[in-house]
Protein backbone atom coordinates (compact mmCIF):
# COMPACT_ATOMS: atom_id res chain seq x y z
CA UNK A 1 0.00 0.00 0.00
CA UNK A 2 1.02 3.54 -0.86
CA UNK A 3 1.67 5.90 1.17
CA UNK A 4 -1.09 8.29 0.74
CA UNK A 5 -4.33 5.39 1.11
CA UNK A 6 -4.05 4.71 4.74
CA UNK A 7 -7.51 5.65 4.98
CA UNK A 8 -8.20 3.58 1.47
CA UNK A 9 -8.87 -0.01 1.58
CA UNK A 10 -6.93 -1.39 -1.86
CA UNK A 11 -6.34 -5.04 -2.05
CA UNK A 12 -5.77 -4.42 -5.38
CA UNK A 13 -2.51 -2.08 -5.39
CA UNK A 14 -3.15 -1.75 -9.36
CA UNK A 15 -4.28 1.73 -11.10
CA UNK A 16 -7.62 0.23 -11.46
CA UNK A 17 -7.47 -0.91 -7.95
CA UNK A 18 -6.60 1.95 -6.90
CA UNK A 19 -9.01 3.52 -9.00
CA UNK A 20 -12.02 1.43 -7.72
CA UNK A 21 -10.91 1.78 -3.81
CA UNK A 22 -10.92 5.20 -4.25
CA UNK A 23 -14.53 5.59 -6.23
CA UNK A 24 -16.17 3.42 -3.16
CA UNK A 25 -14.25 5.58 -0.92
CA UNK A 26 -16.25 8.63 -1.47
CA UNK A 27 -19.62 6.05 -2.03
CA UNK A 28 -19.79 6.40 -5.75
CA UNK A 29 -21.46 4.41 -8.23
CA UNK A 30 -19.55 4.09 -11.66
CA UNK A 31 -22.35 6.02 -13.10
CA UNK A 32 -21.75 8.89 -10.53
CA UNK A 33 -18.52 9.01 -11.46
CA UNK A 34 -18.87 8.94 -15.07
CA UNK A 35 -21.50 11.89 -14.37
CA UNK A 36 -18.81 14.18 -12.48
CA UNK A 37 -15.92 13.40 -15.20
CA UNK A 38 -18.35 13.06 -18.27
CA UNK A 39 -16.06 9.77 -18.84
CA UNK A 40 -18.20 6.94 -20.30
CA UNK A 41 -19.00 4.17 -17.65
CA UNK A 42 -17.72 1.78 -20.20
CA UNK A 43 -14.00 3.04 -19.66
CA UNK A 44 -13.77 3.79 -15.84
CA UNK A 45 -14.66 0.14 -15.71
CA UNK A 46 -12.10 -0.95 -18.13
CA UNK A 47 -9.46 1.06 -16.16
CA UNK A 48 -10.94 -0.35 -12.74
CA UNK A 49 -10.57 -4.11 -14.29
CA UNK A 50 -6.87 -2.93 -15.83
CA UNK A 51 -7.47 -3.57 -19.24
CA UNK A 52 -7.09 -0.17 -20.08
CA UNK A 53 -4.77 2.37 -18.94
CA UNK A 54 -5.82 5.74 -18.27
CA UNK A 55 -4.15 8.60 -19.89
CA UNK A 56 -2.74 11.67 -18.02
CA UNK A 57 -5.99 13.65 -19.00
CA UNK A 58 -8.12 10.91 -18.15
CA UNK A 59 -5.61 10.62 -14.70
CA UNK A 60 -6.51 14.59 -14.32
CA UNK A 61 -10.21 14.01 -14.87
CA UNK A 62 -10.07 11.25 -12.26
CA UNK A 63 -8.12 12.64 -9.57
CA UNK A 64 -9.87 15.84 -9.14
CA UNK A 65 -13.43 14.52 -9.21
CA UNK A 66 -12.14 11.89 -5.89
CA UNK A 67 -9.86 13.97 -4.92
CA UNK A 68 -6.65 12.11 -4.76
CA UNK A 69 -3.04 12.72 -6.56
CA UNK A 70 -2.58 11.87 -10.52
CA UNK A 71 0.50 9.81 -8.94
CA UNK A 72 -1.56 7.63 -6.40
CA UNK A 73 -4.25 6.63 -9.22
CA UNK A 74 -1.54 5.95 -12.01
CA UNK A 75 1.17 4.33 -9.33
CA UNK A 76 3.45 6.19 -10.81
CA UNK A 77 6.07 5.95 -7.37
CA UNK A 78 6.41 2.42 -8.75
CA UNK A 79 8.37 4.13 -11.89
CA UNK A 80 12.15 3.51 -12.42
CA UNK A 81 14.49 6.53 -11.34
CA UNK A 82 18.03 4.66 -12.20
CA UNK A 83 18.69 7.20 -15.46
CA UNK A 84 17.61 11.09 -16.08
CA UNK A 85 15.47 10.11 -18.52
CA UNK A 86 13.16 7.82 -15.99
CA UNK A 87 13.44 10.69 -13.68
CA UNK A 88 12.14 13.18 -16.22
CA UNK A 89 9.27 10.34 -17.73
CA UNK A 90 8.04 10.10 -13.72
CA UNK A 91 7.86 13.96 -13.70
CA UNK A 92 6.12 14.19 -16.35
CA UNK A 93 3.22 11.60 -14.92
CA UNK A 94 3.07 13.22 -11.52
CA UNK A 95 2.19 15.90 -12.86
CA UNK A 96 -0.21 14.34 -15.38
CA UNK A 97 0.81 15.85 -19.03
CA UNK A 98 1.57 13.98 -21.66
CA UNK A 99 4.18 13.95 -23.65
CA UNK A 100 2.77 16.90 -26.18
CA UNK A 101 1.61 19.04 -22.93
CA UNK A 102 5.05 18.68 -21.53
CA UNK A 103 7.15 19.26 -24.38
CA UNK A 104 4.87 22.61 -24.74
CA UNK A 105 5.29 23.18 -21.49
CA UNK A 106 9.25 23.31 -22.38
CA UNK A 107 9.56 24.68 -24.86
CA UNK A 108 10.75 22.13 -26.30
CA UNK A 109 9.23 19.20 -29.79
CA UNK A 110 7.92 15.99 -28.52
CA UNK A 111 10.83 14.18 -30.39
CA UNK A 112 13.26 16.30 -28.08
CA UNK A 113 11.27 15.09 -25.10
CA UNK A 114 10.94 11.48 -26.22
CA UNK A 115 14.37 11.32 -26.31
CA UNK A 116 15.66 12.90 -23.20
CA UNK A 117 12.94 10.18 -21.37
CA UNK A 118 14.81 7.53 -23.92
CA UNK A 119 18.47 8.54 -22.49
CA UNK A 120 19.07 9.38 -26.31
CA UNK A 121 20.35 12.78 -25.35
CA UNK A 122 20.52 15.14 -22.03
CA UNK A 123 18.98 18.23 -21.73
CA UNK A 124 20.72 21.32 -21.92
CA UNK A 125 21.18 23.24 -18.61
CA UNK A 126 18.84 25.96 -19.74
CA UNK A 127 16.04 23.19 -20.16
CA UNK A 128 17.69 21.69 -16.86
CA UNK A 129 16.20 24.76 -14.86
CA UNK A 130 13.38 24.42 -16.31
CA UNK A 131 13.01 20.81 -15.29
CA UNK A 132 13.90 21.07 -11.76
CA UNK A 133 10.69 22.27 -10.78
CA UNK A 134 8.64 19.50 -12.25
CA UNK A 135 12.09 16.79 -11.06
CA UNK A 136 11.16 18.19 -7.60
CA UNK A 137 7.75 16.39 -6.86
CA UNK A 138 9.70 12.93 -7.49
CA UNK A 139 12.66 14.05 -5.06
CA UNK A 140 9.21 14.88 -1.99
CA UNK A 141 7.87 11.42 -2.14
Amino acid sequence: MTSYSPFLDVKDDTPGGRLKAARIAKHMYLIDLSTITGLCTRTIGLVESNKQIASPPTLRLLSKALDVPISFLGCFEQLPETTLGNRITKARLYHGYTKREFAKLLDVDVRTLFNWENDRFAPLDSHLNLLTSYLDIIMKE
